[in-house]
């Protein structure tokens, strides 16, 4: 067993000269994901990018008084102004105007089940760990009984996808400075540079003013980069382009509620709304179920833990609240007198424009099989959460996590594997 944890190790300490090391459970073997699910997330891709493109053009039309302005309010929430309604409405007026796509470049979904997406991350974080589990399985591919049905690395799949979609020679700053594990995501750009991607700060002769991809984890890390206004010129231009837009639509949580709020749904067709769980605004009043009955906050408190099942998540722009697990809490856990102190502060940040969404709970426990240092493959019981890696060409990846908790994200007791 030690050699496995030994190679694990050693990819991103030796790549990067640090010692950090590999910090989840490998999976026992590749995850048997049967043909017609893997289609799925194949095909989900179209989908996707039908919700992003109508989310997009529902928000420039509510900039422009041509929709309910409630919903670019809902939006724009906590921004400060310099980066909440007249930036938006200028970057999305220009954008309509040129026919530029707002939507995100590279993405990854978070699927409780394979089909029902709870959270879109673009581009979010992760893809580190496909990488290495990716070489992992294939440096031991005679110890393992299959092999994943990628072909080819994610890093390579990136560099690929990316040099076919633009229409010049890419070249890179990616802004790390809210990355979840800034380490992760430094192998895992060293591993697209392997493949021929430039980057600023990484290769000979290349200046800030020669980058024309720029990536980052969050709208307010695009905002404050010192580059921002030449490269917001270069994006006009067209000889520039975002990862994520400098739009902080895709950045929170609070869009996946249009497909089914009563004044935005007709813009959906019911595929879309079929990628997601049921998801409804929080209001002081209360909030509407599964199943279209509406529930007070006060009553919906009141039902038995087992009657609760459904998600709270925090859904605007805050930093400290709308990454890594943080602001989300599972109602079928929490006790009367924890629902209630949720619901006090839920009500009051509806007022200070922070708001809360709630998600009906979809989940699949099965039993998985990890690697251990210490003694033979063990087996589990645990949570899965599944996760497709997107870009500009359809799905390049699947990753498999699980945890014996009801909220699966990396941890150093989390099982992951590839498809």
């Amino acid at each position: 067993m030690q050699k496995y944890f030994d190679f694990l190790d050693s990819q991103i300490n030796d790549l990067l000269q640090v010692d950090i090391g590999f910090n989840s459970r490998p999976g026992a073997a590749i995850y048997p994901m049967d043909p017609e699910t893997m289609a799925g997330f194949r095909e989900r891709y179209a989908c996707i990018k039908q919700f992003q493109a109508i989310t997009a053009s529902l928000f420039s039309a509510s900039l422009k008084g041509e929709a309910d302005p409630v919903i670019a309010r809902l939006i724009v929430n906590e921004l400060p102004d310099g980066q909440g309604f007249s930036h938006h409405a200028a970057l999305h007026r220009h954008a309509d105007q040129m026919q530029k796509d707002l939507t995100p470049v590279f993405f990854r979904t978070d699927e409780t089940v394979p089909g029902r997406i709870s959270e879109i991350q673009p581009p979010g974080s992760l893809w580190c760990t496909f990488e290495q589990l990716y070489l992992f399985y294939r440096r031991f591919a005679n110890d393992f009984s299959s092999c994943s049905v990628f072909d080819t690395s994610l890093s390579q799949r990136l560099v690929e996808q990316l040099n076919r979609f633009l229409p010049f020679e890419p070249v890179v700053h990616h802004l790390l400075d809210n990355a979840s594990v800034p380490s992760g995501m430094r192998f895992f750009l060293q591993r697209t540079r392997q493949h021929g991607l430039k980057y600023y700060g990484y290769d000979r002769n290349i200046t800030a003013y020669d980058c024309n991809f720029f990536r980052a984890h969050a709208f307010q890390g695009l905002m404050s980069d010192n580059y921002f206004s030449g490269r917001m010129d270069a994006w006009k231009k067209g000889t520039a382009t975002y990862d994520l837009p400098p739009s902080i639509v895709f950045d929170e949580k609070l869009p996946m509620i249009f497909p089914f709020l009563e004044k935005t749904r007709s813009w959906y067709p019911d595929e879309v709304r079929a990628l997601f769980p049921h998801t409804a605004l929080v209001t002081p009043n209360g909030f509407i179920l599964e199943g279209g009955r509406h529930i007070s906050l006060e009553a919906f408190s009141r039902l038995p833990r087992s009657e609760r099942p459904y998600y709270f998540k925090y859904a605007g722009s805050n930093l400290a609240l709308n990454w890594g697990s943080k602001g989300i809490y599972y109602a079928g856990m929490l006790s009367r007198s924890a629902m209630d102190a949720l619901i006090a502060a839920m009500q009051r940040d509806f007022g200070r424009k922070k708001y809360w969404i709630v998600q009906k709970k979809h989940a699949i426990k099965e039993n998985i099989a990890w690697l251990d240092k210490e003694e033979n493959p063990k087996e589990s019981p645990a949570t899965a959460k599944f996760s497709g890696f997107y870009g500009p060409g359809g799905l390049m990846a699947v990753l498999v996590m699980h945890r014996p908790f009801h909220k699966v994200h990396g941890t150093n007791e989390t099982i992951v594997s590839i498809c």
